[in-house]
């Protein structure tokens, strides 16, 4: 796991610990959406946002979806 990545576990536990599962897991839904479309714009040619964070957005996106993914598997405590 690199550095991008691990950045992201700490957002999503602070999420959590913070404002609860269910907003960690809004906020990984809009992240998704979100830095998924400023890759794609990127790619079309459009803001280079996506192009200048592209590596660290995929990182984010790549967490977001373990996270969700963890969520749906797990069906057990809320402990994050």
């Amino acid at each position: 796991m690199d550095s991008a990545e691990c950045l992201e576990w700490e957002r999503i536990a602070l999420m959590v610990g913070r404002d609860g599962v269910p907003a960690a897991r809004a906020f990984a839904e809009q992240g998704i959406g979100q830095y998924e479309s400023a890759i794609r714009e990127a790619d079309s040619g459009g803001n280079q946002y996506g192009a200048a964070y592209r590596e660290s957005l995929l990182a984010s996106v790549r967490v977001y979806r373990q996270y969700l993914e963890q969520k749906e598997s797990a069906q057990i405590g809320p402990d994050m």
